[in-house]
């Protein structure tokens, strides 16, 4: 082989690996994704992070999911309009506070529609994808790519060592995090105020609220369980509903091929995250009685109080939502019919 042959080799070869090296670099896609959740929180443990492994993995590291926790990118109000604006390409966007733009979704979070959060999570994602995804999300410029609620919601106290007639929650200051929240607070005679679960602790610490309408798993997020005396663990005070959220001009800009991939993978970590969410639920509870917080439950008696009490919570939200123009029965019935399957 003469000098010269093995230059032209040595040349092809040159230009065929970086050829190789631009046709990769063009193939790998980074994704910016956000949420509200710092990295402790149970959300962020068993959601936020394995949708980004996992996606990663199964792409064999042609995707890169460059992720934002803890309202890095916007503030937990924000994230919805962070993914429409393309601040961000996809975020978990938590329902409760974007009531005024996804008012039909609103709707799984009202109280006393369900107890166990798996199944519900299953009839809820089927509701974003089926029912409401051209009515409610593409409008927006945005598509749900998996939907969870929590478990009910529960009340919780700084102060107070048990609830035993629900006539002791008149007038008692209760963090909310919504208008859902807004409702089944009035409902219950207490007086909502709305905080982010981030000030949460120094609003418990400082007096600002009694107490909360919140998921027991996601105190420890933000040491909340530091400044609590007492959590109820049988009422049913609603719950939250969580959407991850893909921005629709993102979403069409991807091959089908990558669409398929988010999707699977998104679906797969939505049922582990509602199961693992309904398993650490229940787990919350000795952990917050091993550090001294007392768990109590509602009387039979203040149960019926409360299951009363809250008959008018519905009613009141189909009516609001109607008002806009917008068919909540119909939805509603929709929803709940999912959940009978």
């Amino acid at each position: 082989m003469t000098p010269r042959t093995t230059w032209k080799r040595l040349l092809l070869a040159s230009v065929l690996s970086t050829a190789a090296a631009v046709a990769q670099a063009q193939d790998s896609i980074t994704i910016k994704f956000a949420d509200q959740f710092p990295l402790t929180h149970i959300a962020s443990r068993i959601g936020s992070q394995p949708f980004k492994a996992e996606l990663e993995e199964r792409s064999g590291g042609r995707i890169k999911v460059q992720h934002f926790p803890a309202e890095q990118i916007a503030k937990a109000a924000g994230l919805l309009d962070a993914v429409r604006n393309r601040v961000t390409d996809i975020a978990l966007v938590g329902v409760v506070y974007n009531t005024d733009k996804l008012p039909l979704t609103s709707g799984a979070e009202l109280p006393g529609l369900y107890n166990d959060s798996v199944m519900a999570s299953r009839a809820f994602d089927a509701f974003l994808k089926e029912d409401l995804t051209e009515r409610e999300y593409l409008p927006l410029g945005i598509r749900p790519l998996w939907g969870t609620v929590t478990p009910p919601y529960q009340m919780m106290f700084s102060e107070v060592e048990a609830i035993t007639d629900m006539s002791e929650m008149k007038g008692k200051k209760m963090r909310v995090a919504g208008a859902t929240g807004e409702l089944i607070a009035q409902a219950l005679g207490a007086v909502p105020v709305k905080v982010p679960a981030s000030d949460l602790y120094l609003a418990l610490q400082r007096g600002t609220v009694n107490g909360a309408i919140y998921n027991p798993p996601s105190v420890f997020g933000y040491k909340i369980e530091e400044v609590l005396s007492s959590v109820s663990n049988n009422a049913t005070l609603g719950s939250v509903a969580f959407a991850l959220l893909v921005n629709e001009d993102v979403w069409n800009g991807l091959s089908e091929e990558d669409r398929a991939l988010i999707a699977e993978t998104a679906s797969d970590v939505r049922e582990d995250f509602s199961r693992l969410y309904e398993e650490d639920f229940q787990k919350s509870y000795e952990t917050l009685a091993g550090m001294g917080v007392n768990i109590f439950s509602l009387p039979p008696e203040a149960e019926s109080q409360m299951t009363e009490m809250l008959g008018s919570v519905i009613d009141t939200w189909v009516q609001q939502v109607s008002a806009r123009g917008l068919p909540a029965q119909e939805m509603l019935d929709k929803f709940t019919a999912r959940l009978g399957e």
